[in-house]
């Protein structure tokens, strides 16, 4: 049998905790923020590319459609949803920064999807407006 070799008296847990923190290697903030932002690498959808920058793009897309959607007459049914959708959006988007919370919220799925419907909305609208579908819908 082999005997234990002592390596001196154990240190209480808690020392042992202070210096496990001490003696770690020191990250600034940021640098902790930004690494966890960054931590998507797919959105497990077949040619839906991470957007690494997607709330920001949110926030301009939504901001577009605002004011694209000012073509089109105020008591058009299509404007006040656009704007109601779109103001609740940015509402979520300026105040939360976390991806998962601003999916929950929005309630579309990923940000990325949210991304793709958006830019197709916005190409529904200029064909909304070349075509004053406004004046279809009334008749």
């Amino acid at each position: 049998s082999r005997a234990a070799i002592s390596l001196g008296p154990r240190r209480p847990p808690a020392l042992r905790r202070t210096l496990g923190a001490a003696l770690a290697p020191r990250r600034p903030p940021a640098l902790l923020a930004r690494r966890a932002a960054t931590t998507k690498t797919t959105t497990g959808i077949v040619g839906l590319p991470v957007d690494p920058h997607a709330r920001e793009t949110l926030i301009a897309l939504n901001e577009q459609l605002l004011d694209e959607i000012k073509q089109v007459p105020e008591g058009a049914e299509y404007r006040k949803s656009v704007e109601a959708t779109c103001n609740y959006r940015l509402k979520c988007l300026r105040e939360n920064e976390d991806e998962a919370t601003l999916e929950e919220l929005i309630g579309m799925g990923q940000l990325e999807e949210l991304i793709e419907s958006q830019t197709e909305e916005l190409g529904v609208l200029r064909m909304y407006v070349a075509e004053e579908m406004w004046n279809v819908i009334a008749e």
